[in-house]
């Protein structure tokens, strides 16, 4: 009898990540707003759910994470404030250091830093104010974009790209 293995979700949870931060990207590089509540919320249970699955796969750094961005992703969808999504992207800066700890891949930890960064420029834009963040938004959700589909894919794919 073959002893059952939780599948490790993380591939999943980065591909929702991306599925997030590119949409964002492209109405910010637009100019023309954000994705709807109801894209926020719906993605937001999705990575929720991965972040379940991470506990059942015995990772505590998944689960911590997906939980984290997908509450995030999830409030985004109810109108998250400013200081709210600055007290999310201190949590993902934070993140960065037990990602070191931990030994994570570097591209994780990156992806870290790129979500920090997205609701950091999101919280100062609407603490701020001005006409220019939804490029320096836009910046920051696209790198998110990239880093979590190169990732997710390596994952994916068991080593047929390297994972950095």
């Amino acid at each position: 009898m073959t002893e059952f293995k939780p599948l490790d979700p993380t591939a999943c949870g980065l591909f929702l990540v991306a599925i997030v931060s590119l949409p964002l990207a492209i109405m910010q590089f637009l100019d023309e707003g954000v994705p709807t509540a109801q894209f926020f919320e719906l993605i937001g249970v999705m990575i929720i759910a991965v972040a379940f699955i991470a506990y059942l796969a015995q990772s505590n750094f998944g689960f911590t994470v997906f939980l984290l961005v997908g509450s995030a992703v999830f409030m985004t969808g109810f109108g998250m404030g400013s200081w709210e999504n600055i007290a999310f992207a201190l949590v993902f800066f934070m993140a960065i250091y037990w990602s070191v700890v931990a030994g994570t891949p570097h591209s994780l930890t990156i992806i870290c830093f790129t979500t920090a960064l997205v609701f950091l420029t999101v919280g100062l834009a609407g603490i701020i104010g001005g006409d220019y963040w939804h490029w320096i938004i836009a910046i920051a959700a696209t790198l998110n974009f990239l880093f979590n589909i190169y990732l997710s894919f390596a994952l994916a794919l068991e080593g047929k790209i390297k994972i950095v």
